[in-house]
């Protein structure tokens, strides 16, 4: 019984990736996509029809005879909400499951407001919109969060009352993640870019220096998350070290290209993404082509905001993605039940 039981579980999962497209498949096309029998998809396609995870619509490509269904996720499936967080402004990014349109949206606040926005940002994707009910929420912001997903310190977003923010959406029961803004950056510019596997990306902010690594295809956080702190690295001075983004602007470039360049080095980098202002970009890259052994490569990222939020929603996405399989691989009963 363990194995026919487990075999279920995994062509439901095998089914239901393929809906996560925006097209919806026909059953035949389910069967050929997935290799399974097409007596095996009509068992799972009517047990996520039965359960609210699907429904049918008409197939647009249809001849003459018996007009087929495409098999589609349902709006009900839910909503997914991005966040890129700064101390006084608010990136939204709000999309369903599926490869459809998303919605971007920009708010500006006082510092002190940071917390009261963004519960009103969540009220509002909560009350409903055309991708479904809020069902899962990713938070970029401007500090370590460590393995267990726990924001700690330094956090540049001092007014984000983080319990607060936590328990409306567990009341809500809404799925949610914190992640570091420069660690988004740098899952954005691998995903953009095949072949980079080992690459550390800079990020310069109002809200301080930050970088994300990449080590083996696998982002790597630290054993407290970290990992990427270089603004808060000690430089020496006349006056004694300081952090590395306390510094004077060129005193910082300085600094920050014989850091990195110590780092890459010592990891055996293969490309450094740097996303600072295009003049100090321009001139960091110059200064970091003096240091780097010339198989290094490293390209400037002109829209350091557009990156974290393009990280931030394809990382929700995924993640919103692989809690409904989850779900999906657990389906009991023949009572309808919306993921």
């Amino acid at each position: 019984m363990g194995q026919p039981r487990e075999l279920r579980r995994l062509n439901r999962r095998a089914v239901t990736q393929l809906l996560f497209s925006e097209t919806g498949w026909t059953r035949p096309q389910l069967a050929e996509q997935t290799g399974l029998s097409k007596v095996t998809v009509n068992v799972v396609v009517q047990e996520l029809l039965n359960h609210g995870i699907a429904r049918l619509s008409m197939s647009p490509d249809h001849g003459v005879g018996r007009t087929p269904h495409r098999v589609e996720l349902r709006p009900e499936v839910g909503a997914v909400l991005a966040i890129d967080l700064q101390p006084t402004r608010i990136q939204v990014n709000l999309s369903g499951l599926t490869g459809r349109p998303s919605e971007e949206r920009q708010i500006h606040c006082a510092e002190g407001e940071l917390t009261e926005v963004l519960m009103d940002v969540f009220r509002q994707a909560r009350s409903g919109s055309v991708f479904g009910p809020l069902r899962h929420v990713l938070v970029g912001l401007p500090a370590p969060v460590d393995p267990q997903g726990q924001v700690r310190e330094p956090n540049v977003t001092r007014h984000l009352d983080v319990r607060r923010i936590t328990a409306f959406l567990e009341d809500a029961d809404v799925t949610y993640t914190f992640v570091n803004d420069a660690n988004l950056v740098a899952l954005a510019s691998t995903r953009e870019t095949r072949g980079l596997s080992h690459v550390a990306v800079l990020v310069e902010r109002p809200s301080g220096t930050g970088m994300g690594l990449v080590l083996g295809n696998e982002l790597y956080r630290g054993m407290h998350g970290r990992a990427g702190e270089i603004g808060r690295s000690r430089w020496p001075t006349l006056r004694g070290p300081e952090p590395l983004e306390s510094l004077p602007g060129r005193e910082r470039l300085d600094a920050t290209a014989f850091m990195l360049a110590g780092l890459v080095h010592t990891l055996d980098l293969q490309h450094v993404v740097l996303g600072l202002p295009r003049d100090r970009g321009l001139e960091l890259q110059e200064k970091l082509g003096a240091l780097l052994d010339l198989s290094v490569t490293t390209h400037l990222l002109p829209d350091v905001d557009a990156a974290v939020l393009r990280g931030a929603a394809v990382l929700a996405r995924e993640q919103a993605q692989e809690r409904l399989l989850a779900r999906v691989e657990d389906l009991k009963g023949d009572n309808t039940d919306v993921a």
